[in-house]
């Protein structure tokens, strides 16, 4: 089976196109994907992002496969916390030769991270039919919540009321996430997001946002001040490298300064902009870092514990080369 999609990322207007389908404002989807949905639909390698949950296995399974899932190490009664690997394709590698669907239905896969188990919600005749699909790029990952969201009638809990209000959020947040939805503070975090989107304003501070540009179709440059989708992928690439910000969709001082950061760690000009040579050098970084998971391994923390020195200068080495070859490049 071959896990590695196209690793299409979300396009200007595909938030909007979603929304409307769903029938409720861009607003509350964007903050519903905000609190709910992971940062990015792929991982450094293009594969879906996922997580595979071995009590899910267990109850997708019986008797004697049951047995080999167990014996696999893909299989046990209860849920653990904590015990995911950095990565969670080997274990799904194994779970789908022990047993292929059963195997499938218990990962959850790309941005919303849908429960292979929930197929059928989000418009799936099967679990490995839905992987297929998110394997096409975070657009289709996307319509496969709103599926699921029409399904679980969760859409009209995000129409008609102020959603400024947490109360607002409760009928939504409680169907998605069970009961702990409280612990978490869903609610809450999904208005204060929807007060953002759609008022443009700072819930924490009562502040204004600056009027937001709409970043254009195939623009290079990236700079404080725009929105769009392409703003939320670097964000999301940011956020996979290890820097603290909302992956919102908004260009403001949070991510400008985690720009600067990478751009400082990276060699390059410290300028806050996001063009063609930082972005270049953030792909490297991703394609480093998923190279550096590789080498050390989940299951040999020593290993990771003395090579991680060697590891990091060789990422900041790679990073620096293909900066200056791209910035060559422009120059020519």
């Amino acid at each position: 089976m071959e896990f590695v999609g196209t690793g299409r990322r979300l396009a200007q207007g595909d938030v909007g196109e979603a929304a409307r389908e769903l029938g409720v404002e861009t607003a509350v989807l964007l903050a519903f994907l905000e609190v709910e949905a992971r940062g990015r639909g792929f991982d450094s390698k293009n594969r879906p992002t996922h997580l595979f949950e071995p009590h899910v296995m267990w109850r997708n399974t019986k008797g004697a496969i049951r047995q080999a899932a167990v014996a696999a190490g893909v299989a046990y009664r209860k849920w653990v916390p904590g015990n995911y690997p950095r990565d969670s394709y080997p274990r799904l590698r194994k779970a789908i030769n022990v047993a292929r669907e059963p195997g499938f239905r218990s990962g959850s896969y790309g941005l919303p991270q849908i429960l292979g188990e929930n197929h059928r919600s989000a418009g799936f005749a099967s679990a490995e039919a839905m992987f297929i699909a998110m394997k096409q790029g975070e657009r289709e990952q996307l319509l496969a919540m709103v599926t699921l969201l029409k399904d679980w009638g969760l859409a009209k809990h995000l129409r008609g009321k102020d959603f400024t209000k947490p109360s607002s959020w409760v009928p939504a947040v409680k169907r998605y996430n069970g009961s702990g939805y409280a612990r978490h503070g869903y609610h809450k975090r999904c208005a204060k997001a929807y007060i953002k989107h759609a008022k443009g304003i700072d819930a924490a501070t009562g502040s204004r946002y600056p009027t937001k540009v709409v970043v254009p179709t195939g623009a290079k440059l990236l700079v404080k001040g725009m929105k769009g989708e392409a703003i939320r992928n670097l964000q999301a690439d940011l956020a996979e490298l290890g820097h603290k910000l909302d992956i919102d969709g908004r260009f403001g001082d949070e991510t400008y300064n985690a720009v600067m950061a990478f751009q400082r760690s990276a060699g390059l000009v410290i300028d806050g902009k996001a063009g063609d040579e930082t972005k270049t050098a953030i792909a490297a970084a991703l394609e480093a870092q998923g190279a550096r998971k590789d080498v050390s391994g989940d299951s040999h923390p020593e290993n990771e514990k003395r090579s991680l020195t060697g590891l990091q200068k060789l990422f900041a080495a790679i990073v620096r080369f293909v900066a200056k070859i791209i910035s060559k490049l422009n120059k020519d």
